[in-house]
């Protein structure tokens, strides 16, 4: 089952979306797309840093939509945005660092199964797009698909 998580950044230092996990099982990241939404005033790129944690913060709650009508609600992790309390980060542990210009769009797929970003199976354990440098007056849109 696949599950799309969508969520938003307008300012710097601050987490876009957190994909939380659950003990229940290992959801997999398989997919991202970081982007811009709203008038462009600079080129000034933002960036973008994919990193672990181990306590999850508090955000805004995203319900994870399944591409598939079909499939149950997602069980084995939760998404949320725009962290009004930060994760707490796993200290030295970047898995993606990318900068964007805001005219554009960067998207990572996963190659195959292995490359693939594992949440563990734990509580409040997960995977956070940190919004590391905003330039200029952006909004970030970090749209992810999960694995369950």
């Amino acid at each position: 089952m696949i599950y799309a998580a969508q969520g938003t950044q307008t300012a710097g230092a601050k987490t876009a979306l957190a994909i939380t996990a659950t003990a229940a099982g290992r959801s997999r990241i398989i997919e991202y797309k970081l982007s811009n939404v709203g008038a462009v005033t600079v080129d000034s790129q933002f960036e973008v840093q994919v990193k672990r944690f181990t306590v999850a913060g508090t955000s805004t709650a995203v319900t994870p939509s399944s591409t598939d009508p079909s499939d149950p609600a997602a069980t084995l992790f939760t998404a949320g945005s725009n962290c009004t309390v930060e994760p707490t980060y796993t200290a030295g542990v970047v898995i993606d660092d990318t900068g964007v210009n805001p005219r554009g769009i960067y998207r990572w797929t996963a190659y195959d199964p292995s490359a693939e970003l594992i949440l563990p199976a734990t509580d409040a354990n997960g995977i956070g797009f940190f919004v590391a440098v905003l330039g200029g007056a952006v909004s970030v849109i970090v749209d992810a698909k999960i694995r369950q």
